[in-house]
């Protein structure tokens, strides 16, 4: 049974952790695997004058700390980033770190064509790891704030909204304390 999604697309799991992995998880990525995804992830978002490359920036720290939460996910990244490794050294007989912007870009169009889940999933996670930095956001023009579904800041909760339901009668039966979950009773 493959972990790996059947279809390309938005993933399930979340992008960007919003905890930081506990100090005694052991570390997701070794120290190779991060020079790696720095470099793939400068060249999905790359330096532009004002802001740093996405791997330059850490986006990577933010997508280790979801790998951690994530066996799924975990497994895909992994995957895919030794499909980056192995593509590069067959390709060209260097790392993916060494080799130019665009032979860098081939490398990285092959994987996601013969990859697309892994593919999308880097995209994916870049770009929320990108963008819900503060001094990127800033560097757009946006005031930074917590992400919310389309970026709209939601008003504090008003508890005051449920007191007409709270005031509702229960439409739902009572259950019989003395009737054992999943038994049907024969009185119909």
């Amino acid at each position: 049974m493959s972990l790996e999604p059947e279809v390309a697309g938005p993933q399930a799991a979340p992008a960007v952790s919003p905890e930081p992995a506990p100090a005694s998880a052991p570390p997701i990525l070794d120290d190779e695997r991060r020079v790696l995804l720095r470099s793939i992830l400068n060249r999905i978002v790359p330096s532009n004058g004002r802001l740093p490359g996405a791997g330059d920036l850490d986006v990577g720290a933010s997508i280790e700390r979801t790998l951690a939460s994530s066996i799924r996910l975990r497994r895909l990244f992994l995957d895919g980033l030794n499909e980056v490794a192995i593509d590069s050294q067959r390709d060209s007989g260097r790392a993916f770190v060494e080799l130019d912007a665009e032979q860098q870009s081939l490398v990285l169009q092959k994987v996601e064509q013969r990859h697309p889940s892994f593919f999308v999933a880097l995209v994916e996670h870049t770009y929320r790891g990108y963008y819900t930095l503060v001094a990127v956001q800033r560097a757009v023009g946006l005031e930074p704030r917590p992400p919310q579904p389309r970026g709209h800041t939601l008003p504090p909760f008003d508890p005051s909204l449920l007191d007409q339901q709270r005031q509702r009668a229960p439409f739902w039966r009572p259950i019989d304390p003395d009737r054992s979950p999943g038994t049907r009773s024969n009185s119909n």
